[in-house]
């Protein structure tokens, strides 16, 4: 397992507005300890004139992560390629010391544990690590990978928004400034659990109609609102203060224009991109809105449904498992 970018008894639902939570079933469950390996201190702290020993070293210490490190993230083999290593190290050593002085996780530690305790609260059955661990790896790679025994983090992607890595020419071709923003501590929690809750459930919305895709996303964003109920909106859905204001307040108008131009069950490509892609602002709706709208317009459907299906004490594992289409006619959402 190297994925990117994760039953409850009784009742599990949630009734979450944007504004607030009225209910936290989780609140009161099983603390969820997190052990941090700093795999990226162990990198930095070798011995670059025995490199090939120091490599192997590290193998016999992480075998698991050690492997995926070298061959999917650094994308070198570490018994041929220790020149490519050296350099990576050279190069990227910097870039370890900011992330030292930025502390990212300790940072996020508490606030990540606590999501946690509610995920494996949510998901029982999941087998969810108890372990992170801690990497710097190429800027243009992974921050974020769910592995076969650990949540991994690249530390390289959470230097703050304002971190100079971020604003070179060729990292921001890759990563603009819309992106990079996020590039910050305090979304470590966030990118963890939608990993990881993408793991329990991949998402393949790809060719479905756009009221699919919208609930899809719905889905997870309910989801990650349920772990991180004391977290600002602005940080668990990824928009600014502002466009999250303007959102809120448009949202009738948004849905208006969606069933007079029958969008819902569109298959255009080019809908669902103008919808769920990420972008400056919405090329649709004006730069006061943010461009991906879809997961906010999707959770706003899951959370009427979910509280038209509070009685009836369906679970989040219940949610991830309802078709879109059904229960986007069962859930009445009108704005």
């Amino acid at each position: 397992m190297f994925k990117i970018q994760y039953l409850l008894v009784g009742m599990a639902f949630l009734s979450l507005g944007c504004g607030g939570v009225s209910k936290d079933p989780a609140k009161n469950a099983p603390n969820f300890t997190l052990q941090v390996v700093r795999f990226d201190s162990a990198f930095f702290g070798m011995d670059t004139l025995h490199i090939s020993k120091e490599v192997a070293n590290l193998k016999t210490k992480y075998p698991s992560f050690a492997e995926d490190f070298f061959t999917k993230i650094l994308m070198v083999n570490p018994a041929k390629d220790s020149i490519a290593i050296k350099a990576f190290y050279r190069a990227y050593f910097p870039i370890y010391k900011d992330a030292l002085k930025t502390n990212a996780m300790q940072l996020e530690q508490v606030n990540m544990q606590e999501a946690y305790k509610r995920l494996h609260f949510y998901f029982p059955k999941y087998p969810l690590t108890h372990k992170v661990m801690t990497f710097v790896g190429p800027l243009e790679s992974y921050g974020n990978i769910v592995t076969k025994d650990a949540l991994a983090l690249g530390l390289q992607m959470y230097l703050g928004a304002n971190s100079n890595w971020y604003y070179s020419d060729r990292i921001q071709t890759i990563y603009p400034t819309y992106l990079s923003r996020r590039f910050a501590p305090e979304y470590i929690t966030v990118n963890s659990i939608q990993n990881l809750v993408n793991d329990i459930a991949p998402e393949n919305t790809t060719a479905a109609p756009l009221i699919t895709q919208i609930i899809e996303a719905g889905k997870r964003q309910f989801i990650i609102n349920a772990c991180m109920p004391n977290a600002p909106d602005s940080i668990r859905f990824g928009y600014t203060q502002f466009q999250l204001v303007n959102l809120q307040k448009e949202e009738s108008q948004i849905w208006t224009y969606f069933l007079h131009n029958k969008l819902t069950y569109s298959t255009n490509p080019a809908d669902a991109r103008a919808i769920m892609n990420e972008g400056v602002y919405s090329d649709v709706f004006g730069e006061n809105i943010p461009a991906n709208l879809g997961k906010y317009l999707g959770y706003k459907i899951v959370e009427a449904w979910m509280q038209r299906k509070e009685n009836s004490g369906k679970t989040m594992e219940q949610l991830l498992n309802e078709p879109a289409e059904k229960l986007f006619e069962s859930a009445r959402y009108t704005p």
